[in-house]
């Protein structure tokens, strides 16, 4: 889908992505779009930030409201500073945001772009990810976590990468699922919680003394021998529990809850942190939080997102630190987008945060450079030092 004010631009961008093989629609703003949001559910959008009386930020806000979640590249002749405003608005809404071109048009970078984008689009299947864990294909990308009072990275989360050879880089959104669907979620959240205690081990030897998340699935969770492998791969790496938090994903997929309670209730007593991811949307609901032992609560993107814009997103963080503060948890912000965000929710009573204000994902060997120039003792975000750490965050190549 081509959305563009300009019929030039819509012409030249079709003609030339048509050439190429690909199904083509064009749009010139949101009026027709709003009355026909289903037009929006293709591989990609490519969308004009400026749209007449309204911006491509209208555009990304349909989408949201409408549940559809295309890769969207913003074209643009506007201030940069306005544009990635949009793409980072378009990353806490869970939208693939794939980058920015400039105006006049660079042909060859759009192409480019697209050809990557549908390598990456190939059909995942099960052996695909079996080929991949046999092959240990899959890695590690650490986010750090922010204490929004200090400033310091007090910790990270580990988050999963597929790096093929053939497929490309494969999103955690088109593997995940896949993975819980035919028990393959199991083997593949073992090898990456041995790549995690690994790390976190190298780390403390180094004198990088962060905790680290590791985001487990029920399915892991509910199998007989978990918390027996857990513990015997702990003591193999050394590895303390009070150095790890574990996120536990998709609560309400939990079949046993009886078994769940009690695995989790001795993982805490061992003295390990146990998180509610995504709080306030999907499967993360009060019911879940009243009947299993977590420690901490995290807030989901989607209320941070809005925060600084909405009313009702500001009054629901409140509400859920609130909440937290009674039940003696620690809240933890995801998605934190701007520094006015940060001011909120520090006000808010919110005690951490992550998002790529701070940092994108960054692989270890990224994630120690950067730790070792900026992260142990954390620059202020609103003088030039904020812009130089940003900067050097921007070379680190994200994951």
């Amino acid at each position: 889908m081509i959305i563009d004010d300009d019929p030039t631009m819509r012409s030249l961008v079709g003609s030339l992505l048509s050439r190429q093989g690909h199904d083509i629609d064009t749009a010139e703003g949101l009026c027709e779009l709003e009355h026909a949001p289903e037009r929006l559910d293709v591989d990609l959008v490519i969308l004009d930030y400026r749209l007449g009386r309204s911006t491509g930020l209208d555009v990304i806000r349909l989408l949201m409201t409408s549940s559809i979640t295309p890769h969207i590249i913003l074209l643009s002749g506007a201030e940069r500073e306005r544009v990635m405003g949009a793409v980072e608005l378009g990353r806490a809404y869970g939208l693939h945001m794939l980058g920015v071109l400039e105006k006049p048009l660079d042909a060859p970078a759009l192409l480019r772009i697209v050809e990557q984008l549908k390598a990456s689009l190939r059909v995942v299947s099960s052996g695909h990810i079996r080929a991949a864990l046999e092959r240990s294909h899959f890695l590690l990308a650490y986010q750090p976590k922010f204490c929004l009072s200090t400033g310091r990275v007090i910790g990270v989360e580990a988050l999963a990468r597929w790096q093929d050879p053939e497929l490309g880089l494969v999103p955690p959104d088109r593997f995940i699922s896949v993975a819980e669907k035919d028990g393959q979620i199991i083997p593949l959240t073992w090898q990456l919680v041995e790549q995690a205690l690994a790390q976190q081990y190298r780390w403390r030897r180094a004198g990088i003394d962060l905790d680290m998340a590791i985001n487990l699935s029920p399915a892991v969770l509910e199998t007989d021998d978990f918390l027996p492998q857990f513990l015997r791969r702990l003591t193999a790496h050394d590895v303390t529990p009070a150095s790890l938090t574990l996120e536990l994903t998709e609560t309400r997929g939990i079949r046993d809850m009886n078994r769940a309670i009690q695995q989790l209730s001795h993982l805490r007593d061992l003295g390990f942190s146990i998180a509610i991811d995504d709080f306030g949307t999907g499967n993360a609901s009060m019911l879940q939080l009243y009947r299993l032992p977590f420690t901490q609560l995290k807030i989901d993107r989607a209320f941070v997102a809005d925060c600084t814009d909405d009313e009702k997103a500001e009054s629901i963080i409140q509400m859920v630190v609130e909440l937290a503060r009674r039940l003696g948890l620690d809240v933890v912000a995801e998605g934190v987008e701007t520094l006015e965000q940060g001011r909120l929710l520090k006000r808010a009573g919110c005690h951490s945060g992550q998002g790529y204000f701070f940092s994108r994902p960054l692989y270890a060997d990224r994630f120690e450079a950067w730790y070792g120039n900026f992260g142990r003792q954390l620059p202020d975000k609103e003088g030039i030092s904020w812009h130089t750490m940003q900067r050097f965050i921007q070379q680190c190549h994200p994951a």
